[in-house]
């Protein structure tokens, strides 16, 4: 089983929504999850202003909600009880607060059931600075008060796409784990997106996971293979432990028709994310920890954040 930590399904859905398409979920997505044997993940909604697919917020919210609701496959997980078998099990997340006004706002979207959500995509917003902000200020007051918020609702707090100091006054604020859901290490790949070693080891101490994740740019300079991906993991594991590895693979190819697909040479979407476990298996790591990197330290963590 895989816990996939990012995944832009959500973006996907709006943008076929657009094009007047319905049954995406089944048509486009389930099959790729269950070929894959990913039996959950965080499907966000890429919500960067100046990439808004729909300038109507509420509009690409309603055919998120229409798509996944209607889908006999998926189980939304809201709480700790939610969890389905023999279903694909999905936290719903935004990839970036930018659209929202102010923290009425935000617990609006949690009455909705998102219980995911990074501050910033690689922009600046009113709640804090993402990796490529020209200056880099940090949290806003409210980033600081919407991690609180989200910390006593029991939402998802993602600094995947958080500027350093945004990353750092996150981790002073948080008083639950946070997560990366698709990011590597800066060790191994010297790129901003990536992690550094203090950043992997506060991720850490805050008992959250760090989802390595597949994006080519991410993994090495030009090897674009399941092989470098793992060399991540090797490295978070040798740094921190096992327990604080997930796999945040943010596959691309279903995105080709807006103009993105950049996938590892040899593992190209969802339908072969199991090659993962094949690779880990040849480095001699444990059943125990595979099952760990794999889906279970995910979930520990996301229940952990969650309320019953």
């Amino acid at each position: 089983m895989i816990f996939d930590t990012h995944t832009d399904i959500l973006y996907n859905i709006v943008a076929k929504r657009l094009k007047g398409k319905r049954g995406i979920v089944e048509d486009y997505h389930i099959p790729e999850q269950l070929e894959g044997n990913i039996t959950g993940g965080i499907w966000t909604y890429f919500t960067d202003v100046e990439h808004l697919l729909c300038d109507d917020f509420d509009k690409a919210i309603g055919y998120i909600l229409e798509e996944v609701e209607q889908s006999p496959d998926v189980q939304i997980v809201k709480s700790q009880d939610d969890w389905a078998d023999h279903k694909v099990n999905v936290i719903l997340g935004l990839e970036s607060l930018a659209p929202i006004q102010d923290l009425n706002h935000l617990k609006k979207i949690y009455d909705l059931g998102f219980r995911h959500a990074m501050l910033t995509w690689n922009e600046v917003n009113h709640f804090g600075c993402g990796a490529f902000a020209d200056s880099d200020t940090g949290l806003t007051d409210l980033g600081c008060q919407a991690v609180k918020l989200m910390n006593e609702l029991g939402m998802v707090v993602d600094v995947s796409h958080a500027s350093i100091k945004t990353m750092t006054d996150i981790l002073d604020v948080t008083t639950e784990p946070v997560i990366a859901s698709h990011s590597n290490c800066y060790a191994l790949r010297g790129h901003r997106r990536n992690l550094t070693d203090g950043q992997i080891r506060g991720i850490a101490e805050t008992g959250g996971v760090i989802g390595v994740t597949a994006v080519p740019d991410f993994v090495h300079s030009d090897e674009y293979t399941i092989k470098a991906m793992v060399d991540h993991i090797d490295y978070i594991k040798k740094l921190v432990g096992s327990k604080y590895i997930a796999l945040g693979f943010d596959f691309m190819n279903y995105l080709s028709e807006d103009g993105v697909n950049a996938n590892l040479s040899d593992c190209g979407s969802a339908k072969e994310a199991q090659l993962i476990i094949d690779e880990l298996m040849s480095r001699g790591y444990s059943s125990m920890e595979i099952d760990d990197i794999t889906h279970i330290n995910a979930k520990k963590v996301i229940n952990r954040i969650l309320k019953q």
